[in-house]
């Protein structure tokens, strides 16, 4: 076992110092090529100041916007949905925090990138007249120029442009807010536009319905004579119910005479003609011949389904009427009216300072780059030398060398 052991550190020692060795071996191989590493760096970082010093300076500006207090919706549409349940009304309005939906993509929309191209003549801007679709590359340049951030705690909008003109920049990101007004306002009209007449058609048919059933009702009273149903049927009901009684009360009186004078009294006779009168009367208010409710006792049922039938057709086409006027008008209104999609909290502004190229980190990573790029240059040359002296030592030596010298006594 203790022999083991001592083997065991022996082995280890050799190892340890080999690799020692070869550290000390690339320190010194670097040493020596201290000047070319020193001289390729100085010239890389050089170049890179140079290189950098060319590079353009570019400049971002930024304009800030809020949504409308309203939270995006219209007066109509807040009125509309206000009449909903709480939880639909609430589903359907959405909140204000989430409107920016609506903004981003009318911000990031191929029409708001072919206005800037055109209003501020980027094609030429970014020297692009030599491509084959000079208007494609210079709206893919612009996307990459152009940024938006949502700040989630104080739900805000940053609307953010890249130029190389300072002026230029905040000119741009204004114009975007602009266009963004603009472009939300056109389409809040067109779907005004729809609105208001799609109100403004059920409000005429309304309209027509309700003159139909006015003049169906005058012509129902022209031919029945009922204006005011309960109030002629109440009238009526009173009516009869006297005429019987008067019928019945001569009735009586004439019998009663009858049978103590005969029908030959002139009494009796009178009696006997108001009788007959009573009893005609009662007859003919019962055929409707009366103009309390000049309709026929059999006609009635037909005439009373009518009536009704229109009576609630003309409260139900007011009823739309009183509903639809107020919206029609709010409509029109909507249609008319320019709905602002943004507030301008900070206008962009032509910006001071640069925000790229920055030139120090490009100076810095392209020395740092040089630097390690040398040293692995120094030690691969190292390592390429080390193992080409052992290739020609065992590999490429020549054969008459390589092989060994037999004694001359053997050979005998």
């Amino acid at each position: 076992m203790p022999p083991s052991r001592v083997d065991g550190s022996m082995t280890t020692r050799p190892t340890s110092d080999a690799q020692q060795e070869r550290a000390w071996d690339a320190l010194r191989r670097l040493y020596r090529a201290r000047r070319l590493i020193i001289g390729v760096t100085a010239v890389a970082a050089i170049g890179a100041v140079i290189f950098s010093l060319l590079l353009p300076n570019w400049y971002r500006a930024t304009a800030r916007v809020l949504p409308p207090a309203s939270g995006g919706l219209s007066p109509l549409a807040s009125q509309l949905l206000g009449n909903l349940p709480g939880m639909l009304g609430s589903v359907l309005g959405g909140s204000s925090t989430t409107g920016y939906e609506r903004y981003l993509s009318i911000l990031s929309s191929r029409t708001m990138y072919e206005r800037l191209v055109d209003h501020f003549n980027l094609v030429a801007v970014y020297g692009l007249e030599g491509e084959e679709h000079p208007r494609e590359a210079a709206i893919a340049e612009l996307k990459e120029n152009v940024s938006f951030d949502v700040d989630p705690d104080f739900e805000y909008l940053e609307i953010s442009v890249l130029d190389r003109d300072p002026q230029r920049a905040a000119e741009m990101a204004n114009f975007m807010v602009e266009e963004l007004n603009r472009i939300n306002a056109d389409l809040l009209t067109q779907s005004a536009r729809r609105y208001r007449q799609y109100v403004e058609r059920r409000y005429h048919e309304a309209l027509a319905r309700l003159d139909s059933v006015l003049d169906a009702q005058e012509a129902f009273h022209k031919r029945y004579g009922l204006f005011d149903l309960e109030a002629q049927a109440q009238g009526f009901l009173e009516y009869v119910a006297t005429l019987r009684a008067e019928a019945l009360q001569t009735e009586m009186q004439y019998e009663a005479l009858r049978a103590q004078f005969g029908d030959d009294n002139p009494q009796v006779r009178v009696l006997a003609d108001m009788k007959a009168t009573a009893e005609r009367r009662y007859r003919e208010a019962l055929e409707g011949q009366e103009r309390l409710l000049p309709v026929p006792q059999q006609e009635i049922p037909s005439a009373l389904r009518q009536y009704f039938d229109l009576e609630r057709e003309r409260l139900m086409q007011t009823r739309i009427l009183e509903v639809l006027a107020p919206l029609y008008e709010q409509a029109r209104f909507e249609e008319e009216r320019r709905v602002e999609a943004v507030q301008v909290v900070d206008p962009a502004v032509p910006p001071v300072r640069k925000a790229k190229p920055r030139r120090s980190l490009i100076v810095l990573g392209i020395t740092l780059a040089a630097f390690a790029l040398s040293v692995l240059f120094v030690l691969a040359h190292g390592w390429w030398q080390e193992q080409r002296e052992l290739l020609d030592r065992h590999v490429l030596q020549h054969p008459s060398v390589a092989a060994p010298q037999v004694p001359s006594g053997e050979t005998e």
